[in-house]
């Protein structure tokens, strides 16, 4: 048992860390787990009793015993639950008065006594230490006293209020001091209800209730003023929030604006130095350009006067002129705004224009409020579903791919609403989809691969790989499940299951690129080898989620291809063909401008890539991960292995949506780059919405969830970047090719 022993003046505190150990390392209610609080007691009775033989039994000595923060059930204590952030705390001895309140009712703790209760926050706990110790209250505790837990005369309850009250106006008067002292007159708005004048004046009437021994009215007055403080604090903690949130705010704006701006120069093609722009760009004789110059030279001078004079931090430079930096570069040159807008007044469909803006940035704002709430994915995973019907592009459709898109897109928006896949385990869902996805295979073999079979030697070739994929799959459901039912029962995991597993886990890596780079086939191929190796970790429905998002992308893929409206080309007969093979075939590589469609396919992608993640998880099921998700490749624990396979299993969802944009790109020949631009600016949109739903106060997992959502946001373009290399790569090396060329080369030297 772990004890430690920290001497403060005349108290002695203890740090039981075994009380700690205890729940991170037992089951909960379990034998060992009992057995080690009644440890955690009986040493607690033990020291009670050293320490009351060592004074004597003098009635000098209080004992308080309570914990920093609670654990769940299952070791965890970062989600803000209640189990971690209600802790009892016991206080007794000198000092201490006794608490008679048998009305108190909570249906959480009914098996608790509940007769000396008595709630208050943990700050609470600085100041009542320092009462019972007669000493100061901390400088910076933010803490109330609470007179009912003392058991002393009315003047010394009185006396320790107004200690209280007068440390926190001390340290609220200080805050006001650092924004009052540099602060420009005429913008300051102070804290009406203690200004400058009214804090001399309660200051002096307290002194005043001292000097009277008014104690009554002393206690009354001094828990005012602990409210007013506290608030206070509140109030100039936050004081520059709302200006700051404005200029952060305007900054993304204006970024945006600046990207729109990249996007319509390729668009239009216009150049910004022609000379016909700039003689016909006046106003009131002035040229625009140097009036839109002067403007912005005034904003930034007026800027930094403002955070000059105040002595502000140097950090606040950048907020205050960011925002006009952006947008004057947003603005400069103004041609391509002037030619946007005299296209847009050409444009006939303006209207259809309009709805597509309004239901891109709904559906931005949509996917930001997802990551607070799940089910928010359904709203734009509706309107994918309708979108179809609801635009010109529906015609183009069969009258069987139509019902099959929409359905899948529902399936999709079903899972938003499902529970979060934690330890609770239903092996059965990840066999029916390891089956689902076997007969899609082989419905996909017969109907496509078997008929093309004499054409050439390379869909022979396929239909054995995929064979070889799909006798994969059985094993690794068989895995699967008897895996499962081993450790339900008990019995011991079988080690030579475990190196099976290892080994299907390597061959999904190598597979895949011993396929054709036909588009089709090796996008089954891809699919088939991830959901192969995501199954093998998975415990609950997320098997199905998987399957159903495979499908719906392949569904997006198709509708791509048909809405192409080629000629005499069938989807199989297309290649994820590299630039290195479009010039060595003598053909230039030629990058079409953006258009409408690459705006929807970018809106498309961010929603399958925010839907990766947050479809079956949020980022505390990553704290608190069920140890089943890693029982076919090893049950002894191995820190780094684990997080490791986890974290291939969030990888995942996400290279199945890489590779099928990978698809759609190779299709539809959009500008890469400008469709990671336009991907931006969703993200921006988002961050905006997000930047309003970053807390600093609340519990861990409140404050720590809402600056992750924030950062995610903000890096999910580079993100992008990245998961869309490794699709590049997974989509376009081939091994067959690579040894051809190999061989070919070893001829040419020898």
């Amino acid at each position: 048992m772990c004890i430690h022993y920290v001497f403060i003046i005349n108290s002695l505190q203890l740090n039981y860390c075994v009380a700690w150990l205890v729940i991170c390392t037992f089951p909960f209610l379990c034998r060992n787990f009992l057995t080690q609080l009644r440890y955690v007691d009986e040493g607690i009775k033990e020291v009670e009793k050293v320490i009351r033989e060592y004074y004597g039994d003098d009635g000098k000595t209080t004992f308080l015993m309570t914990s920093d923060h609670g654990m769940t059930d299952w070791g965890s204590h970062g989600s803000g639950d209640d189990h971690e952030t209600q802790t009892p705390y016991v206080v007794w001895g000198a000092g201490i008065n006794t608490i008679y309140n048998g009305g108190t009712s909570d249906p959480a703790t009914l098996s608790m006594s509940l007769d000396h209760r008595l709630d208050l926050n943990q700050a609470d706990l600085a100041p009542l230490m320092s009462t019972i110790l007669s000493i100061p209250v901390p400088v910076n505790s933010i803490g109330e006293v609470r007179i009912e837990l003392l058991n002393m005369t009315l003047s010394n309850k009185a006396l320790a209020v107004y200690s209280n009250s007068r440390q926190l106006a001390a340290q609220y008067n200080k805050k006001r001091l650092d924004i009052e002292t540099d602060a420009i007159s005429y913008i300051y708005q102070p804290y009406n209800p203690l200004t400058r004048d009214k804090y001399d004046e309660i200051i002096s009437f307290t002194e005043k209730l001292v000097l009277e021994e008014n104690f009554e009215q002393l206690i009354l007055f001094s828990e005012e003023i602990i409210r007013l403080s506290l608030a206070g604090l509140r109030y100039y903690h936050n004081y520059y929030q709302g200006p700051l949130l404005i200029l952060v705010t305007l900054s993304f704006m204006g970024w945006i604006a600046y990207l729109l701006k990249i996007v319509l120069t390729q668009k239009i093609n216009v150049d910004p130095g022609s000379p016909n722009f700039k003689r016909t760009l006046r106003f009131y004789g002035v040229p625009v350009t140097e009036l839109l110059n002067i403007i912005f030279s005034i904003l930034c001078f007026t800027s930094f006067c403002i955070v000059c004079v105040q002595n502000l931090p140097m950090q606040y430079y950048v907020y205050f002129l960011m925002p006009i930096l952006l947008w004057w570069y947003a603005l400069s040159p103004l041609h391509v705004w002037i030619k946007a807008i005299r296209k847009l007044k050409e444009n006939k469909s303006t209207y259809t224009l309009f709805v597509e803006i309004i239901s891109y940035i709904v559906g931005s704002f949509a996917m930001g409020l997802s990551f607070t709430y799940r089910w928010m994915l359904s709203i734009p995973l509706l309107g994918m579903a309708v979108w179809p019907f609801m635009s010109s592009s529906g015609k183009h459709l069969n009258k069987k791919l139509l019902p099959a898109w929409s359905c899948g897109c529902l399936a999709l928006s079903i899972f938003s609403f499902m529970p979060v896949v934690g330890k609770n385990v239903y092996i059965e869902l990840v066999v029916i989809a390891g089956l689902f996805w076997l007969a899609m295979i082989a419905i996909y073999t017969k109907s496509v691969l078997l008929n093309k079979r004499k054409d050439k030697d390379e869909y022979r070739r396929e239909i054995i790989l995929n064979i070889i994929q799909m006798v994969l799959l059985i094993i690794s459901l068989q895995n699967i499940y008897v895996q499962s039912k081993r450790f339900d029962n008990g019995t011991p995991v079988s080690t030579w299951y475990q190196i099976i597993a290892w080994f299907i886990a390597v061959l999904c890596f190598i597979i895949p690129v011993t396929f054709s780079r036909r588009l089709i086939c090796r996008l089954f191929a891809l699919n088939t080898s991830i959901l192969n190796f995501y199954l093998l970790l998975s415990v609950s429905h997320e098997g199905l989620f998987m399957v159903a998002l495979i499908l719906n992308i392949m569904s997006w893929i198709y509708i791509e291809f048909k809405l192409l409206r080629l000629k005499n080309v069938k989807i199989i007969e297309c290649s994820f063909e590299s630039e290195q093979d479009d010039k060595k075939g003598g053909f230039p590589v030629i990058e079409r401008s953006i258009n409408n469609e690459d705006f929807r396919r970018a809106f498309f992608f961010i929603l399958y890539i925010i839907l990766a993640f947050f479809g079956t998880g949020n980022i505390a099921s990553l704290n608190s991960f069920e140890v089943r998700w890693v029982t076919c490749f090893i049950t002894s624990f191995h820190p780094f292995v684990i997080t490791t396979l986890i974290l291939l299993k969030t990888l995942a969802p996400f290279l199945v949506v890489a590779c099928g944009f990978r698809a759609v790109q190779c299709l539809t020949k959009a500008p890469v780059g400008y469709l990671n631009i336009v991907v931006l600016m969703y993200s921006n949109i988002m961050g905006i919405h997000l930047l309003y739903k970053v807390k600093n106060t609340g519990s861990w997992l409140e404050i720590g969830t809402s600056i992750s959502h924030y950062v995610i946001v903000q890096v999910i373009t580079l993100f992008i970047v990245l998961i869309n290399q490794i699709a590049r790569l997974m989509t376009d090396f081939s091994s067959y090719s690579f040894v051809k060329r190999l061989l070919k080369t070893r001829k040419k030297y020898e």
